[in-house]
C-alpha cells in the first residue's frame, strides 16, 4: 500500500511540473544599450548605501528617469528593474519620513511586480528583495507601536532571506526579529528574542559578517538592557561599537541606546557623553531622542542654562512629528492591507489541477506519516511520556521548595541511562548545564527554569546559550531524542 502511494505521488508530481508553461529566458537578460547599463549601475549602488542605511545621500529624483526608462515596455526585464526602483523609492521615502505612507505605497507596488512574476525567483533575486521590503514594513509597524504587525513582517522579512539563501540578511532578519519580540512582546517572550540573537550570532560569526554581528550585539544589548542587566548591556554596546564599520544610522543609534543604560544607573555626566555623540545623526528620530535625554540630563545635573536649548529644539521637533504623522497616517494600513489580499482565496484556480495536487499531496503525506512512524517508534518520547509530563508540571506546582531533586528523582526513574549517557558523550557539561538540559526537556520556560534553580533569568539565558554551543544544537528539547 505504502508503494502505491508513493509510486502515485511521483507520477502526478511529474504530469503536473510537465504541464507547467516554462520559460527558458528565466535569467535576467543581459543589458545593451548604454543608457541601460548605465541605470542599471546607478540603482546597483543606491541599492548598497542603503541597505547600509544611508538613506540621507541620495533622494528620489535620481530614480525616477530609471524608472520612466524601464516602464517604457513591460518585457520581464523591464518589470523587473520596476520593481527595484520602487523598492528603492520606498525605501528612501521611509528614510525621510519613517511613518510615511508613499513609501508604503511603493514597497507595495514592488511587491506586487514580484508576485506576478514569480519565476524570478528562481535565483532567490525576489525573494532577496521581498526581505528587504519585509524588513522596512516591520520598521513603519514598529514606528506605529503596532507588535502584531511587526512581528508578521518581522517574520515574513526572515522567511524570505532564508528562500533566498541570503546569510546576511538572514543575521540581519534575526536581529530584527530580536528587537522585535523584546520590545513589542507580551510576557515570557524575551526568551524568543535571546533565541533570535543567538541563531544570528551563530551565521554572522561563520560567514564573517562584522556588521550584521554588530546588529546583533545591539539587539542583545537591549534586551539585557530591559532585563536590568546594565553592565553586561554596556559590554555587548561596546562589541558593537567596535565592529561598526561606516554605517552611520547603527553607530549613532548604538550611542543612543547606551546612553539610556548609563541614565537609568543615574550615571548623567556619561549619559550627556553619549548623546552628544548620538545627536550628529541625520536621522531624525535618533536626533530627537538625543534631545530630549540631553535636556533631560541637564536639568537632572541642575544646569538649566545648558537644558534650555534643547527644551528649545525639542518642542520645534515635536511640532514637526505632529505634522509629518498627521500626513502620513496610512502607511501601515496600505501595507497590512496588500497582505490581506493575498489572503483572499483565488477563484481561478484550475479545480482539475487542485485536485491532483490534494491527491498528491495526501500521498505524500501518508506516504512520510509510515516513515516518522516507524522511526519514532522506539524514541524518549514514548506514550508514556505524557503521563510523566503530568507529574512533573504537578511538582512544579507543589508549593515545597525541594522541585529540582523530585523532578530529576521522576526524570531518572523514567529513561535511568539517559543523563549518563549524556554527561559520557559531552563530560564538559557541568551539573546546572545538565539539570538545565532535563528541565527543557519538559519545556519549562526561561522565567520557570530559574524559578526552580533559584538562578536570574539572563543567568539561565546564558547557560542555554553555552549548552547549545557545547552540543550544537538548536532545539534543547531536543536533546534526549535518539
Amino acid at each position: 500500500m505504502k508503494r502505491i502511494f508513493v509510486v502515485l505521488s511521483i507520477a502526478f508530481s511529474l504530469a503536473f511540473i510537465a504541464s507547467c508553461n516554462h520559460n527558458d529566458n528565466v535569467f535576467e537578460p543581459k543589458s545593451n544599450s548604454p543608457q541601460d547599463l548605465a541605470y542599471t549601475k546607478t540603482l546597483d549602488s543606491i541599492d548598497s548605501l542603503i541597505t547600509g542605511f544611508y538613506y540621507y545621500d541620495f533622494n528620489d529624483s535620481i530614480i525616477l528617469p530609471a524608472f520612466e526608462f524601464y516602464k517604457k515596455n513591460n518585457s520581464r526585464r523591464n518589470l523587473w528593474m520596476q520593481a527595484r526602483c520602487h523598492y528603492l523609492i520606498g525605501a528612501l521615502q521611509f528614510g525621510e519620513n519613517h511613518v510615511s505612507e508613499m513609501a508604503a505605497k511603493h514597497l507595495v507596488e514592488a511587491l506586487k511586480i514580484l508576485d506576478d512574476y514569480d519565476d524570478i525567483e528562481t535565483h532567490g533575486r525576489a525573494s532577496l528583495q521581498r526581505s528587504k521590503i519585509h524588513y522596512i514594513s516591520s520598521k513603519i509597524a514598529f514606528n506605529f507601536s503596532d507588535g502584531r504587525s511587526c512581528k508578521r513582517f518581522a517574520m515574513l522579512g526572515l522567511d524570505n532571506a532564508v528562500m533566498a539563501n541570503d546569510t546576511a540578511w538572514i543575521a540581519r532578519s534575526c536581529s530584527n526579529l530580536g528587537i522585535t519580540y523584546e520590545r513589542m512582546g507580551k510576557a515570557g517572550e524575551g526568551d524568543t528574542a535571546y533565541m533570535y540573537c543567538d541563531k544570528g550570532f551563530i551565521i554572522a560569526d561563520a560567514k564573517r559578517y562584522p556588521l550584521e554581528r554588530a546588529y546583533l550585539e545591539n539587539t542583545y544589548a537591549n534586551c539585557l538592557r530591559h532585563s536590568h542587566d546594565y553592565d553586561s548591556a554596556i559590554c555587548h554596546f561596546n562589541i558593537a561599537k567596535s565592529l561598526i564599520n561606516n554605517n552611520v544610522l547603527l553607530y549613532h543609534k548604538t550611542f543612543l541606546e547606551e546612553a539610556f543604560v548609563y541614565y537609568q544607573k543615574h550615571d548623567y555626566q556619561t549619559t550627556i557623553a553619549e548623546l552628544e555623540v548620538a545627536i550628529q545623526t541625520p536621522d531624525h528620530n535618533i536626533r530627537k531622542q538625543s534631545v530630549a535625554g540631553l535636556a533631560d540630563c541637564w536639568e537632572k545635573v541642575g544646569d538649566t542654562l545648558k537644558a534650555a536649548p534643547y527644551l528649545s529644539m525639542l518642542k520645534t521637533s515635536n511640532e514637526k512629528e505632529i505634522v509629518d504623522r498627521h500626513h502620513n497616517t496610512n502607511a501601515l494600513p496600505i501595507l497590512n492591507a496588500y497582505l490581506q489580499s493575498l489572503e483572499k482565496p483565488d477563484r481561478s484556480v484550475n479545480i482539475a489541477w487542485l485536485v491532483v495536487i490534494i491527491f498528491t499531496a495526501s500521498a505524500i503525506v501518508v506516504s512520510f506519516y509510515f516513515i516518522w512512524k516507524k522511526r519514532h517508534l522506539n524514541t524518549i518520547k514514548d506514550k508514556d511520556f505524557e503521563t510523566l509530563n503530568i507529574k512533573i508540571q504537578a511538582i512544579y506546582s507543589d508549593r515545597n521548595n525541594n522541585k529540582l531533586e523530585r523532578i530529576m528523582t521522576e526524570f531518572n526513574a523514567a529513561y535511568p541511562d539517559a543523563l549518563a549517557n549524556l554527561r559520557a558523550a559531552h563530560p564538559d557539561l557541568t551539573d546546572t548545564e545538565l539539570d538545565i538540559c532535563v528541565l527543557s526537556f519538559f519545556s519549562f520556560r526561561l522565567k520557570e527554569t530559574a524559578d526552580i534553580l533559584g538562578l536570574r533569568d539572563n543567568t539561565v539565558a546564558k547557560y542555554r546559550t553555552a549548552i547549545k554551543k557545547k552540543l550544537e544544537i538548536d532545539d534543547l528539547e531536543k536533546i534526549f531524542i535518539p
